[in-house]
């Protein structure tokens, strides 16, 4: 093995591990408690006491609450690897509910195949002359999380719900890499998955991972933003997992088809707030698939590919849908917002340099665009832009080649963003000028002209949940809601 490409495995090692983040939890046994509150009466702290579902509950959180695999009390948890712990004291007693996900209708295969996790609350109410009653809360709802700010605030541990959640999830970070050099067969599936019930009334928060990351890239992001009652009120968090060896463009159609398919499903009327209005938070290589979702592609990004226009050329009904769902889109109109994290929107010289080569030669790539562009390249002599005639001579397309400057890149960076945007930009030195840079990506690729804001934080590349960037994007959601209310 020579120097350069053991230089290169290690340096992939790093990305690697900047990417995979793991929460432990542990937990006296008698944190462990079998209430039946699907029963009208049970037993709480050895008392007969009477539940009480509270309107809080809405159906898709309740049909989990019937049968739960285990309950904890919330507050005796100990967990490892979030950065910090949110509380809100007040009345009853917070609880972790974990449910296994049977995966037996459409809508579980949009949540954690590792189980679905709630955050309820249980306070016992006396009534003289009868059986105490115990009120059931989501601590998620948004009337008990308004509660936190009131006279008489209901408890809940939002941490230690996260935590659970993450610690049955950690596979999903460990697959990363196995994903990475084997898309067509990653171990979990691409899509949109929620990791709290669905509510019809939240602003969806779609978080969209960087190159060899995961949801649980988010984690630390996600337990600031869930643990903060003006965010939690209003928005719920979304993540799009996909497998990061594959060409942007592929990941990209199945970002846009994923987010239609779960906005029908979950509301087939197209009446509910996450129907209509959604907030997206990208990371690097993620970046590249929001911007396809906020633009009109026209044929700037064919044009940047082929030296033939598209309606000239006489293909395969398989493979002209697979050019038109790649090269041609229209922007989603549920789309409010978009704030971009250390985004290569003009590509990273360090994915066409040697660690591009070496992470090339171990992906195994997609088999459907690797076959459409041989397949082009072979009926069309000379349609292939030079650079993506190389490609195809190297083996085919991967995420690599996609994010190294390229002319599909500089394509995709000069379409206009049709929603307000906000750009948040690492920066390792001392240097804020063109060249300066997280480590990764340099600040002349990850600068857009036309953002509302942009803000330079003094860190790497992997900035999501470094303090400034989580008071960067809260600023952000806090305002989106303000204009929001003013229309």
């Amino acid at each position: 093995m020579n120097g350069n490409f053991r230089l290169s495995c290690v340096l992939i090692g790093v990305l690697v591990s900047g990417c995979v983040e793991t929460v432990k939890i542990s937990y006296p046994a008698a944190s462990q408690i079998h209430p039946e509150f699907d029963r009208t009466y049970t037993s709480w702290n050895g008392e007969r006491v009477e539940v009480n579902w509270t309107p809080t509950l809405q159906a898709e959180s309740s049909k989990y609450l019937t049968k739960p695999d285990q309950v904890l009390l919330a507050n005796s948890i100990h967990e490892k690897g979030l950065r910090d712990e949110y509380k809100i004291a007040g009345k009853g007693t917070p609880l972790v509910v974990h449910t296994k996900n049977r995966r037996s209708t459409a809508k579980e295969q949009h949540y954690p195949s590792s189980g679905i996790v709630l955050g309820i609350t249980a306070v016992k109410e006396a009534r003289p002359g009868q059986v105490p009653l115990l009120k059931l809360y989501d601590a998620f709802d948004p009337a008990v999380v308004r509660s936190s700010t009131g006279p008489d605030p209901i408890a809940a541990n939002y941490t230690a719900t996260l935590a659970v959640l993450f610690s049955h999830a950690r596979k999903v970070a460990g697959s990363s890499f196995e994903s990475f050099i084997r898309p067509d067969d990653p171990r979990f599936a691409t899509g949109i998955y929620l990791v709290h019930p669905y509510d019809p009334n939240k602003i969806p928060l779609l978080f969209i991972h960087g190159l060899l990351g995961s949801p649980l890239s988010w984690q630390n992001l996600t337990n600031e933003l869930c643990s903060d009652p003006k965010i939690l009120e209003h928005y719920q968090p979304w993540f799009f997992l996909y497998p990061t060896g594959q060409p942007v463009l592929e990941s990209a159609a199945q970002l846009r088809e994923d987010l239609q398919t779960t906005q029908r499903l979950f509301d087939p009327s197209g009446s509910a707030v996450a129907s209509h209005h959604v907030v997206v938070v990208a990371h690097s290589m993620g970046g590249l698939l929001a911007h396809t979702l906020v633009s009109d592609s026209r044929d700037a990004l064919w044009n940047a590919f082929a030296t033939k226009p598209f309606n000239s050329l006489t293909l395969s009904a398989d493979e002209k849908d697979l050019i038109l769902k790649y090269f041609f889109f229209r922007r989603q109109t549920s789309i409010d917002r978009v704030i971009f994290l250390s985004v290569p929107h003009r590509g990273s010289s360090l994915a066409g340099g040697i660690i591009g080569s070496v992470g090339n030669r171990l992906i195994r790539r997609s088999k459907n665009p690797t076959r459409a562009l041989k397949e082009l390249a072979k009926e069309y002599p000379g349609i292939l832009d030079p650079y993506y005639a190389r490609v195809n001579a190297g083996g085919g397309p991967t995420s690599l080649y996609s994010i190294a400057p390229n002319p599909l890149i500089r394509g995709l960076a000069a379409l206009p963003i049709k929603v307000p945007f906000h750009s948040i930009i690492g920066n390792l030195g001392v240097d804020l000028g063109p060249d300066s840079t997280d480590g990764l990506v340099t600040y002349s690729s990850a600068h857009l002209e036309g953002a509302e804001s942009e803000k330079i934080i003094p860190a790497g590349h992997y900035l999501m949940a470094h303090p400034e960037t989580v008071a960067e994007i809260k600023r952000i959601l806090e305002e989106n809601i303000a204009q929001r209310a003013k229309r």
